[in-house]
């Protein structure tokens, strides 16, 4: 197997390359119990994060009218006793219930990017934070992690990164 060349790779801080969404609730009077399912229906078609392993980190379904929601953004799960920490793509749009929280990167990247940065993001933060130390924003942000492929002009190579 080829070695990869990192020597034109740079490590960032999370908060320098993300920003986090705050996505809310619409409806005034929303009751979780009537206005989320388990599944997705013709009702409820939005996908909603919360403190889920697996799934994608969604847990419940939502009406798209009831929710502010955001495509091409990474799920971080805040809390959760297994979940705390766990970083999902969502290339979809989705809103958010609680427990989680949404980050959008600065740059306008593609999907496969957005899959390769949860991956490295989670890599990163997972181990750091757990059910008594929740995976808050204001931690996860100032958290430097991974090294990126840089081009000639110093700027993050986004477009190298294939799967």
């Amino acid at each position: 197997m080829k070695r990869i060349d990192t020597s034109n790779w740079k490590a960032f801080v999370i908060g320098d390359l993300m920003d986090k969404l705050d996505l809310k609730v619409l409806k005034e009077d929303f009751d979780k119990r009537i206005d989320t399912s388990t599944e997705k229906d013709n009702e409820f078609t939005l996908p909603l994060i919360n403190a889920k392993d697996g799934n994608n980190g969604i847990m419940y379904y939502g009406r798209e009218a009831d929710f502010e929601s955001e495509s091409m953004c990474l799920d971080i799960v805040q809390n959760g006793a297994i979940a705390t920490g766990n970083v999902y793509a969502q290339i979809q749009k989705t809103g958010v219930l609680w427990d989680a929280y949404l980050v959008k990167p600065k740059a306008n990247i593609s999907s496969h990017t957005l899959l390769f940065l949860s991956k490295v993001l989670q890599k990163t933060i997972k181990e750091e934070y757990s059910y008594d130390n929740k995976a808050i924003w204001d931690k996860v942000k100032k958290i430097s992690f991974c090294c990126l492929k840089m081009k000639m002009d110093n700027l993050i190579g986004y477009l190298w990164i294939r799967l």
